[in-house]
């Protein structure tokens, strides 16, 4: 079964189109800054601009970044109403409690820090029948940004 409710069809060949980013995308760097990401780890992260999505087994979707399609640099594997933790990007920071949830056609992360100094985030990716928008949050929702994929 490769799709999430709805009929969308999730699994498939994403990419970073510069004319397909809304305004909020310029937020994207702030965003990880906000976090604690350095310039360099900030930088990967822009220039991860393929996505290949795997639908798998028991709800869990494999998501695997890359440069290009052939070489695959950061995997995320999301498995929905299980809690995780995970460490926190700033130096010298604690844990974060992260969540996924899946409602319909989306997945939504809520991430709780355990340490006040780190903020508290969350990332929505919605799939469409052309793309994958990407929606970050922090702040109590006053930073916003969007990263948009367009399937290929």
């Amino acid at each position: 079964m490769s799709s999430i409710n709805n009929n969308i069809e999730i699994s498939g060949k994403y990419k970073f189109l510069w004319h397909s980013q809304s305004d909020s995308y310029t937020n994207y760097k702030v965003f990880m800054a906000k976090l604690g990401m350095g310039d360099d780890l900030a930088y990967l992260n822009q220039c991860l601009t393929h996505v290949q999505v795997e639908y798998a087994m028991q709800d869990t979707v494999v998501l695997k970044f890359g440069k290009d399609w052939d070489t695959v640099q950061c995997t995320e594997v999301v498995k929905p109403g299980q809690m995780v933790e995970e460490v926190s990007f700033r130096s010298g920071g604690g844990m974060y409690s992260c969540v996924w949830y899946r409602y319909g056609n989306m997945l939504v992360k809520q991430a709780r820090p355990s340490d006040k100094r780190d903020t508290a985030y969350t990332i929505t990716r919605e799939f469409t029948e052309s793309k994958m928008v990407t929606s970050f949050s922090t702040d109590k929702n006053t930073l916003k940004a969007e990263v948009v994929h367009t399937r290929m």
